[in-house]
């Protein structure tokens, strides 16, 4: 039997969604790439770069890179920390709110095709699985 590897299902996974966002994406003028970002800051308006980068374990100097790209292409908006003058949060504009719904349905659209063959009790099994593994993985990167 040849050797499994998680690290295989996880790429060709990561890749075939890619595939699958990037040409509507693309319409809508972003990147897969960048479209991580717009979700992370519509699901916590307010953050800051320095969270975004913990979180998303990312190098700081490419998270400041990436959003500069959101905010000059209209998507997030930087607003001044009330309390940390140094710092500022992030907030999507409409442009990155509508993003946010595109990206939200395309994934939708993709575990629904991928999952189709599976029961609910297999489904359930899967996530409670995969939520394992990340949770492992959070608590191995602090």
């Amino acid at each position: 039997m040849q050797e499994q590897l998680l690290s295989h299902y996880v790429d060709s996974l990561h890749r075939d969604v890619s595939f699958f966002c990037s040409e509507t994406l693309r319409k809508e003028g972003i990147t897969v790439g960048l479209m991580y970002f717009i979700l992370y800051v519509c699901k916590y308006p307010g953050s800051t770069p320095a969270q975004l980068a913990r979180d998303l374990a990312l190098d700081r100097a490419y998270v400041l890179r990436t959003i500069n790209k959101l905010v000059e292409n209209g998507f997030c908006k930087r607003v001044s920390h009330p309390t940390d003058g140094r710092a500022t949060m992030l907030y999507a504009t409409e442009k990155g709110e509508e993003i946010f719904r595109v990206s939200r349905d395309l994934l939708h659209r993709w575990d629904m095709c991928v999952l189709e063959d599976m029961t609910e009790a297999e489904k359930e099994q899967l996530f409670v699985l995969l939520e394992k593994v990340q949770k492992k993985i959070q608590k191995k990167g602090k």
